[in-house]
This record gives structure tokens, sequence and C-alpha cells, in this order.
């Protein structure tokens, strides 16, 4: 069984939360399932890929991993990842945690929120690709 079995088991629906939240402009949830999305995404591509290593990494070196900045600096090391999508995730944990601020602080308004939901859900897809490529062939496509 996979190390992170039990967040597999649950990536459908926290993906399915996310999808019903940014349709219906729920973007503080949105960014929220966003985060949680990606530290999922990197502890399975951690686990479950050769890194520089030429081996997955054991569950006992990410767990030491409590945030999202510390899976992408250990996936980053560790060759897991490249600088440019290593930057676009300190980039979103950045907005995140701006736009948190922001909004309690009021110096943006929430409608602002759905620009930085909207630009961040592609790295989801860019690290799930790195350890589970999807390929639509010609009859998936129909």
């Amino acid at each position: 069984m996979h190390p992170y079995q039990s967040q597999i088991d649950r990536m459908w629906n926290l993906i399915n939360l996310k999808v019903r939240a940014s349709k219906n402009g729920f973007w503080i949830e949105t960014v929220s399932l966003t985060y949680i999305i990606l530290e999922i995404e990197l502890r399975l591509l951690l686990t479950s890929k050769a890194g520089k290593q030429g081996k997955p990494l054991s569950s006992s070196v990410i767990d030491k991993c409590n945030y999202l900045k510390s899976l992408a600096d250990l996936a980053l090391e560790e060759e897991f990842i490249n600088p440019n999508l290593y930057d676009e995730i300190i980039s979103f944990n950045k907005i995140r945690s701006d736009m948190t601020h922001g909004l309690i602080q009021g110096r943006i308004e929430y409608p602002q929120l759905e620009d930085v939901c909207k630009s961040t859900s592609n790295i989801i897809n860019k690290i799930q690709s790195l350890w589970l490529s999807i390929t639509i062939g010609p009859e998936e496509s129909r």
C-alpha cells in the first residue's frame, strides 16, 4: 500500500470540492483546497518517482515537512521539480498568504480573489504530470 493511501483516497473528493467552490465563486475555499491538494501532490511525487538519489523518498523524510514551502524546498533540493515549478509553488503560497491578509486588512476586495484562484490551478496539473502522466489518445478524445 502507498504510504499516503488515505490521502490518495480523499483526493478526488478534495478535487470535486475545489471545482465546486470555484464554480460557485467561493474563492477562499478554492485557495485553501488548492493548498491542500498541492501538498498531497508533492507528497505523492516524492514517494512515486526517483529523485537525484535514484529512488523515491521515504515517508519518514517527507513527513518532517509540515508546510507546502518545506515540501517544495525538499522537492527542489532532491531534483523532483525544476526551479521554474518551484517558483510557481512559492509564488502561489505568497499570493495565498497576501490574499488572506489583504482581505482581512481591507487592501483587496473579495471579487479580486477570483484572478488569484484561476491563475494557480495549473500548478496542480504540472506536479501531477510529473508522477502520473496521463496521455489522451485518439479514442479518448472523441
